[in-house]
């Protein structure tokens, strides 16, 4: 099962009793999933849905909140048809798409007042046309909406939780897209999909231990390669001296350098420098070995 749908099974349970933001859902099924004629209201109006518990919830928010009763069916594409032009202008009316405001969205602005409602009417919105990819490789969630009043409306809403949401267009579509995690987090969480938001923060630590374990692994493994390029060098320049005859005429300290670093080939300068006695800082045993080296280029 997808990330995604496991988001939707969990706001199909999670689904508003409180009134107000029951009308923000009907109105957000209106918006996105009706067909009706403003000027001949007597046609009725239509949704069509790819998934029964829409359906089902549609009819029931009708019945809820209206007290009309609207046709369901469940076939192979589900469906909730409204005959009466009475009960579809009551239904119009209930849901605030009557009611004039100013506005460049179909998005009442009365039905989503309450940060609860906004909520209500994003969930509602997601569990038609949202998506988000797997969080274990990406992070990315998108609502996909065909006219671009709505998704102009959406993007307010979820801009006013202080998300940044964009707008992008797609295959004529209009894609209200998110990108940051923290963000996703914040907008699972306003949706009330509260599992699905604890099991993007896990992915999301276990991502960031993997990839910290992984820069320290890349780290370790470049140090090593420049202790064993340093060595590979100061054992040649020894080597060098030995075979001039000039190593005879070395310092003391050069020549303990010279011996702890033979002996030792595969140690750090700190390592090194606690072989000595007294012990000796990383940067002694650096500048012992630099000063070995410039001896050999000199005899070579």
């Amino acid at each position: 099962m997808s990330f995604t749908s496991e988001i939707k099974d969990e706001l199909f349970e999670n689904l508003s009793k409180k009134i107000h933001c029951m009308t923000a859902e009907l109105a957000c099924y209106i918006n996105c999933l009706c067909d009706y004629n403003t000027g001949g209201l007597r046609s009725g109006m239509l949704f069509v849905c790819d998934d029964k518990r829409h359906a089902e919830r549609i009819t029931a928010l009708i019945r809820n909140l209206t007290g009309c009763e609207a046709e369901l069916s469940l076939n192979k594409t589900a469906s909730v048809k409204v005959r009466e032009g009475a009960a579809v202008l009551k239904i119009l009316t209930a849901a605030g798409i009557f009611q004039g405001f100013d506005s460049e969205s179909p998005i009442n602005p009365e039905i989503v007042a309450k940060d609860c409602c906004k909520g209500a009417y994003l969930r509602t919105a997601f569990l038609i046309n949202g998506f988000v990819t797997d969080p274990r490789k990406n992070y990315h969630m998108e609502f996909s909406e065909r006219e671009y009043g709505h998704a102009y409306g959406l993007k307010a809403l979820i801009n006013s939780f202080g998300i940044s949401a964009k707008i992008t267009e797609r295959k004529n579509r209009y894609i209200v897209y998110i990108k940051d995690s923290e963000q996703i987090s914040d907008l699972l969480g306003i949706m009330s999909a509260h599992l699905s938001l604890l099991k993007l923060e896990n992915i999301k630590v276990y991502k960031e231990v993997r990839n910290n374990i992984n820069r320290k692994n890349n780290c370790e493994t470049s140090n090593i390669a420049k202790t064993v390029k340093a060595s590979v060098r100061e054992q040649r320049a020894i080597n060098s001296l030995m075979a001039s005859g000039d190593y005879k005429s070395l310092s003391p300290k050069l020549k303990q350098a010279a011996e702890a670093r033979l002996e030792n080939p595969d140690l750090s300068y700190a390592e090194l420098g606690k072989l000595f006695n007294p012990p000796l800082g990383k940067s002694g045993v650096y500048h012992r070995l630099q000063s070995i080296l410039k001896l050999a280029e000199k005899v070579n």
